[in-house]
């Protein structure tokens, strides 16, 4: 059976590029965004205000350490995932699909907290222009992972049951050779 392709590529090797593609997107973002929302005046958040306006304000404070944080787990997944598809492996697919979703999430919350501190207008719309071209291609490459797993899962799926129809037909197969036996013998005896 051929593989199916898209864009010219297989499931398997779109995984693999999806991969590469957010090790290399991750860290030209960590690069590009610690000059940006790298803050160190976190000295002046009030601890009697309550609300969202606090949260607001600690997100903020804290969003490069945040950042740095999401993204070295990111990091890690992606490697997970380079990982699960050389042994074919479902876990970390599915991490990776489920990680990803909440990794773009959190990185668009702290793109629109923190879109206010640059005072430049062409900085911020730079940083959302390569926030949103990341999310697309994430959403493009994860079409690839996604089918890749879903082919991986129905192959298992299907090799245990025909593990299992060829212990039934081998136990079969020896039960025929062992009466084959007996019969053979006790024609043997008779004569």
């Amino acid at each position: 059976m051929k593989e199916k392709r898209w864009c010219g590529m297989s499931a398997k090797m779109g995984t693999v590029l999806s991969g590469a593609f957010t090790i290399i997107a991750t860290s030209m973002y960590l690069i590009f965004e610690e000059k940006h929302i790298q803050s160190g005046n976190c000295t002046e958040i009030k601890s009697q205000d309550q609300g969202i306006e606090t949260i607001r304000e600690y997100i903020m404070c804290w969003s490069f350490k945040i950042v740095v944080f999401i993204s070295s787990i990111t990091l890690v997944i992606s490697f997970l995932l380079l990982y699960s598809v050389y042994a074919q492996r479902l876990r970390g697919m599915v991490i990776y699909i489920i990680w990803i979703i909440f990794y773009e999430a959190m990185n668009i919350v702290i793109q629109v907290l923190t879109n206010t501190n640059s005072s430049i207008e062409m900085v911020r719309m730079m940083r959302w222009f390569g926030l949103m071209s990341r999310v697309v291609m994430h959403c493009y490459w994860m079409f690839f992972v996604i089918t890749y797993t879903y082919i991986l899962y129905k192959s298992k799926s299907q090799g245990n049951i025909l593990s299992y129809n060829r212990r039934i037909s081998m136990g079969s197969e020896e039960f025929l050779r062992r009466k084959s036996k007996i019969i053979n013998f006790s024609h043997h005896s008779t004569q």
